[in-house]
């Protein structure tokens, strides 16, 4: 009796833990298309792992695109077209005009350019965040 009683107490308190254990990035971003076959991401607050996470997880579910697909940067933060007054990283799957597209070993998002495949864009939602 008294084991059982441990184990329902130890049950009904996981319901009080944080649910940022248990989730990764995918629901603190929103993706648009946004034109020519751009991506806009919209993050809860700006954070490299959380914009890569929304365009790989969009790209990945939505677009079915393969996991070795790149994804590039076409623009840093800056203000939304799909949600006035929020910030916005805009990605698209082919190199934006004159940018340097070298080897990058950096998820900076303020790097225009810089890129990761569709892989490993949607494993940094995974990715342990500031907030939690």
């Amino acid at each position: 009796m008294t084991q059982n009683r441990s184990l329902s107490c130890f049950l009904a308190s996981l319901v009080f833990l944080p649910t940022a254990t248990w989730g990764g990035n995918e629901s603190r971003s929103a993706a648009y298309e946004v034109s020519d076959g751009l991506i806009e991401v919209v993050a809860d607050f700006s954070e490299n792992a959380i914009y890569w996470c929304g365009v790989g997880d969009y790209a990945l579910l939505r677009l079915a695109k393969r996991g070795n697909t790149r994804i590039y940067v076409w623009k840093g933060p800056a203000p939304s077209t799909a949600r006035p007054g929020k910030r916005a990283v805009t990605f698209g799957f082919t190199p934006p005009p004159g940018a340097s597209t070298g080897a990058s070993f950096t998820t900076d998002v303020s790097l225009i350019g810089n890129s990761l495949s569709v892989g490993q864009a949607k494993r940094t939602c995974d990715e342990r965040t500031a907030s939690g």
